[in-house]
């Protein structure tokens, strides 16, 4: 059994994604060995505890998934962007600047959830974004970084630094409790 910890994050700080707005931010996370898995499992239950269908599930990606992502559309409602960013990288000895692919994926159901996080959480635990909102059009790149200003009653689930916890980023008074947050976990 995971026991499951949650700290008020009073820093706010954010690798991934810059947060407009007023709010709180704790950090969730399990005790496990297997963290990423802990992340995992716990992100999910949060989303479908917070959250009702559809949902979005927004993450950044390699310039060389972009085909491979969006060839599940015939599964996944996908939509993707460039975010104007670009990372110096390598291929074959060949040094190169590779423009970061941002995706957003509309979640119906549980099923699709866990299908999205099989396919691609991956991608959360080598340090790409990995956020879960209610809303589709939360984010959008300022200066070539994810951006979010958060609207009322807001409540947004991103992963930390290879997916060992996530923050949940909120203003809405309810989930600014910590106890309140515990219970989610005590189900």
């Amino acid at each position: 059994m995971m026991g499951v910890h949650i700290m008020h994050d009073v820093e706010k700080n954010q690798d991934w994604v810059e947060v407009k707005g007023d709010y709180e931010q704790f950090y969730v996370y399990g005790d496990n060995e297997d963290y990423v898995e802990d992340t995992k499992l716990l992100m999910q239950k949060m989303a479908i505890t917070c959250f009702t269908f559809p949902l979005y599930v927004h993450f950044e990606g390699y310039e060389d998934e972009v085909e491979s992502v969006l060839s599940h559309q015939d599964t996944f409602d996908i939509y993707y962007q460039p975010s104007g960013r670009k990372v110096l990288t390598m291929s074959g000895l060949k040094i190169y600047r590779a423009e970061i692919p941002s995706f957003m994926v509309t979640i119906p159901n549980k099923k699709a959830l866990e299908n999205v996080f099989s396919q691609w959480f991956h991608l959360a635990m080598e340090n790409n974004m990995w956020l879960i909102s209610q809303e589709a059009n939360v984010l959008y790149y300022e200066n070539k970084f994810a951006t979010i200003e958060l609207k009322d009653q807001a409540i947004i689930l991103v992963t930390e630094h290879d997916a060992q916890g996530f923050s949940v980023i909120t203003n809405y008074p309810l989930y600014q409790d910590l106890e309140y947050l515990r219970l989610i976990f005590d189900k």
